[in-house]
């Protein structure tokens, strides 16, 4: 894919994201290699980033094989967070935006120093790049025509379906946090929706920040101090069917919050 045709895709699916209708864009997109699917992420952020909205930190997703798998992906995946999805617990979302939207529980890590080139993250060693953990939430969009059709590839290209990181209670003794044994869920209105455990998240969410500290790296970018990473949810995306009070939970840990208007 030359220049010329990166540009044009990456207004493509900004002005899409813009309308906030849903995209047709899998067609257009079906022919995406992942290098070149994540080149247009990057090239997405900095004309996003131009506009004023910056990047606010990273995403993991697609953490088990079973998910990324049918896909025809080589891993999981990464996409950027900007500064305009930054929520904190309690936000309330207007209808129209997101256009269908779903809730996953996530652990939310605030950077405090660098992890930059020269060396290879390990679950050990991203524990001293990690200022603050918090119970978090991540809100997806599905803001396609039929997302079925939208290729591996292609989600990657359009941030892997990031709407918001939505940051919750803070875990002042995380250090000491069994991270393969917690417990999430998902909750409407009182209702469980799905749940799962941190295995799922490649095995630890240190595991999967570690991870993301050394793709970062491969790609010429790195975490910065201040960068919020969303780790890896514990089970897929919870869709919601009706709007209401959308609460992810971790047990024994806290919770995060939203009201879908």
């Amino acid at each position: 894919m030359d220049a010329r045709e990166m540009s044009s895709l990456a207004d493509r699916l900004i002005d899409g994201r813009r309308s906030r209708k849903p995209m047709d864009v899998a067609a257009a997109l079906a022919g995406l290699s992942e290098a070149d699917a994540y080149k247009l992420q990057f090239a997405i952020h900095d004309k996003i980033a131009a506009s004023g909205d910056r990047l606010a930190g990273w995403k993991v997703a697609l953490t088990l094989p079973a998910m990324y798998e049918p896909l025809k992906l080589s891993g999981p995946v990464f996409a950027g967070v900007y500064q305009s999805g930054l929520r904190q617990s309690g936000a309330s979302f207007d209808k129209g935006w997101p256009i269908k939207p779903g809730i996953e529980p996530e652990l939310v890590a605030r950077i405090g120093k660098d992890a930059g080139p020269g060396k290879t993250y390990t679950a050990d060693s991203i524990r001293d790049h990690v200022a603050n953990l918090h119970c978090g939430m991540e809100l997806v969009d599905n803001r396609y025509v039929d997302v079925s059709k939208m290729s591996g590839p292609a989600r990657i290209a359009d941030n892997v379906l990031q709407a918001a990181l939505v940051v919750g209670t803070e875990i002042k003794d995380w250090h000491k946090l069994d991270f393969a044994g917690l417990k999430g869920r998902s909750v409407l209105d009182g209702k469980e929706l799905a749940s799962g455990s941190g295995r799922a998240v490649m095995g630890s969410a240190l595991i999967s920040l570690a991870w993301l500290a050394n793709r970062l790296i491969s790609h010429g970018r790195h975490l910065k101090a201040g960068d919020l990473v969303l780790t890896g949810s514990v089970h897929p995306p919870a869709f919601l069917a009706a709007k209401g009070v959308a609460r992810t939970e971790f047990e024994g840990l806290g919770s995060t919050e939203i009201t879908i208007r």
